[in-house]
This record gives structure tokens, sequence and C-alpha cells, in this order.
């Protein structure tokens, strides 16, 4: 695929995205990245071609995010708020390019209103199917008891399941890991065949 239509359509995305390296060099920023990215009110900032944030801690946690992502293949998510009327949620997601240590940083809407697609959780966390799926019932606001109920299994099977996303996401609660997934983009995976 040539570059230019890749471009196309990353532009033609519904959430700002960016792509940078370890150092939080911008490789590429799409259209609402770049829209974002020139209104003096958001928290976030492009200077000699560096990501950026307007506050010192912000900006620790952003660059903290990129290098977790780019050395360790390690996903994050942070919010925004310094500067902006809106928070902004931002995903932070390792790349699978050719040897380049490189991260996509998602910038978010505040409030998406709908729940990300389980297998995008399953790629960008390497969770089972039913860890997934899990994921989705605590965003809906779901106890660890009731779940179990759901899906017809034990409650020590919702708590292993648990501790095993803690070690794939690097979160040590719950409310950590329902607040991660909070900020996951609700974008949908192709299924393989064209819509009509």
């Amino acid at each position: 695929m040539k570059s230019g239509l890749l471009e196309r359509a990353l532009d033609m995305l519904d959430h700002a995205l960016l792509i940078v390296d370890e150092a939080a060099g911008v490789h590429y920023r799409n259209r609402l990245a770049s829209t974002l990215l020139k209104s003096e009110a958001a928290p976030l900032m492009v200077s000699a071609g560096i990501l950026g944030a307007r506050g010192r801690e912000l900006q620790a946690e952003l660059h903290q995010a990129i290098r977790l992502a780019c050395l360790q293949r390690r996903p994050s998510a942070l919010v925004a708020s310094q500067g902006a009327r809106t928070p902004l949620r931002l995903m932070v997601a390792p790349m699978d390019s050719a040897g380049a240590r490189e991260a996509a940083v998602w910038i978010l809407a505040p409030q998406s209103p709908r729940l990300p697609d389980p297998r995008l959780l399953a790629v960008l966390f390497g969770l089972s199917r039913a860890e997934a799926r899990l994921a989705l019932r605590l965003l809906a606001g779901h106890t660890p008891q009731e779940c179990a109920r759901e899906a017809g299994v034990g409650v020590a099977t919702v708590r292993s399941q648990l501790h095993s996303m803690f070690a794939k996401t690097g979160a040590r609660r719950q409310a950590e890991l329902v607040a991660l997934f909070a900020r996951i983009p609700a974008l949908e995976i192709e299924r393989g065949h064209s819509r009509a």
C-alpha cells in the first residue's frame, strides 16, 4: 500500500493519531491531531518535532508512556487535562514496524459512547477472549460476582482472570484496570468482509 493512501485513510479516523519514536519525536500526525495541536488551549504540543505537554507532570507521564510502549512494548493510558476545557484521554500503544521503536499516540474525546472492541483489547494487552469479555463487563459496571454469574464460572475463575490482566497491563487494582480500559478507543477491527 502506498503511503499516500495510508495517510488518507488515517486522516479519515474519528480520533487524533500521532506516530512517535522513543524520544517522542513525531514521525506522523493525522488531520485531527494536526488541528488539535494547533490550539493554544490544548494540553499537548509539538515543539521542534517533539511531542510534549504543557505541564511538567503530564510531560513526564507522556514521555514515560511513550518509552514503555517503544522499549517494553507496554501500552499505557493517561488523561491530559491541564489547559484544556475538557480533559483528553490518551492511549499510547506499541507499533509493530520493521525493527523501529515507535508508538501510536491516540488522543480521544473525553466521553466515548461505545465500549472498545474486545478484539482490540486482546491485541493491545495480550488478553485471552475470556479476559477481554470480562474487561467489557467490568467497564459496564458489573462486579466480579456478577461477571462470574453471567459467564457461568466461579468467582475464583474471575479473580484468576483479573490477576492475569493485572500482570498483562501493569494495573495493580481493579479500579485502575477499569480506568485503563475505559480510555481505549472504541475502534472496530475489520471482520474480514466488506460492508454493503
